[in-house]
C-alpha cells in the first residue's frame, strides 16, 4: 500500500512487475559486471509520480556478495534505465533505487528455527 493507504492501481501493478521482468532480464542477458552475483529482483515498486523505483533484490551467496551485488548495481542503473526506457517505450524512466531484500533471508532463518524446535519436540 502507498503512505495513503491506498491500493496500487492494477496499471501501476502491471508497471512493477514489468520493471521487475525486463531488470531481470537484462542482467541474465545484457549486462555483465563481476561484482553482480546470482541475483534475483524480488520486488519492484515504482513511485506514484514516476520519479523513482524502488528495486528490491536478493543473492545466493555471503553478505559481501550482496554488497558487491549492490555496488554492481548501483553502477549499472544508467544502463539499466536506458534499456527500460526503449523497451518499454518512456518518454521518462524512474530513478532506480537498488536495496538488498532480507525477507528471504529471515523466512530461511524461521524455517531453521521452526526445524529445531520440531527435531527437540519430537525427542
Amino acid at each position: 500500500m502507498n503512505p495513503a493507504g491506498k491500493k496500487p492501481s492494477y496499471r501501476m501493478e502491471r508497471m512493477n512487475d514489468l520493471f521487475r521482468q525486463e531488470i531481470a532480464s537484462y542482467l541474465i542477458h545484457g549486462y555483465k559486471d563481476p561484482r553482480i552475483g546470482f541475483v534475483t529482483i524480488t520486488r519492484v515498486k515504482i513511485t506514484p509520480d514516476m520519479g523513482s523505483a524502488r528495486v528490491n533484490f536478493t543473492v545466493i551467496g555471503s553478505k559481501q556478495e550482496a554488497d558487491d551485488t549492490l555496488k554492481g548495481l548501483e553502477a549499472s542503473a544508467k544502463e539499466i534505465r536506458t534499456h527500460l526506457a526503449r523497451v518499454i517505450n518512456m518518454r521518462h524512466t524512474p530513478r532506480l533505487e537498488f536495496f538488498y531484500d532480507e525477507e528471504l533471508e529471515e523466512v530461511y532463518r524461521m524455517e531453521k528455527i521452526f526445524s529445531e524446535i520440531g527435531r527437540s519436540s519430537a525427542r
